[in-house]
């Protein structure tokens, strides 16, 4: 089986014109707000930037760096009347070989990715009393996948769409010293990329 994903990849990429040497960068930005109130929300927000370098005409390697921040606010009516934020902060720089299913110039380019990734997360508690307070910390490096679609909107421009998928960093025990199962983190995105 191996073999025959070897040889099909290889197939991919040296079975098509070459035109190496150019370059493509992306961005998107994504935000969501739910509120109930002025007390109680949350707010997500995230940023992304990659700039990939296409060696053949269907394969590139692509760095990437993303930066996500999370609040959740609650304030309970009556009990003790104290809002507590508790924000999440996630950040990861990541290198992929991306691996498209069609030709610079189609209209349609279907494509996935595989690579690593280094991942920091942090976890706090924020309130009135007690200030910011870090609960958890993860950080490491991850094996991370994707895939996605480009649309092309003009020769150079694009809208590209896509899922990614990392593991979480390695963290052997839980804090009842029981062992941890890995978990998968994941992202959808929708962004612009740009070609040179």
């Amino acid at each position: 089986m191996l073999k025959l994903l070897t040889a099909s990849l290889a197939l991919l990429c040296f079975a098509t014109p070459v035109y190496a040497g150019f370059i493509e960068i992306g961005a998107s930005v994504n935000y969501r707000r739910n509120s109930i109130d002025e007390n109680n929300y949350s707010d997500t927000t995230s940023y992304t930037g990659s700039i990939s370098y296409y060696f053949w005409e269907r394969s590139a390697l692509e760095l990437s760096y993303t930066s996500g921040l999370g609040k959740l606010s609650t304030k309970a009516d009556g009990v003790d009347g104290i809002q507590r934020i508790q924000i999440a902060q996630f950040s990861m720089t990541s290198a992929d070989i991306v691996l498209s299913l069609a030709g610079r110039e189609d209209p349609f380019q279907p494509y996935f990715k595989f690579g690593a990734g280094y991942v920091d997360k942090s976890i706090f508690l924020e309130d009135e009393l007690t200030g910011r307070v870090l609960i958890k910390t993860q950080n490491g490096v991850v094996p991370s996948a994707g895939i996605g679609l480009k649309v092309l909107l003009t020769k150079s421009l694009s809208i590209k769409l896509g899922v990614d998928a990392w593991t979480s960093p390695p963290d052997d025990t839980n804090a009842d010293g029981s062992d941890r199962k890995n978990t998968i983190d994941y992202a959808g995105r929708a962004g612009l990329s740009w070609m040179f």
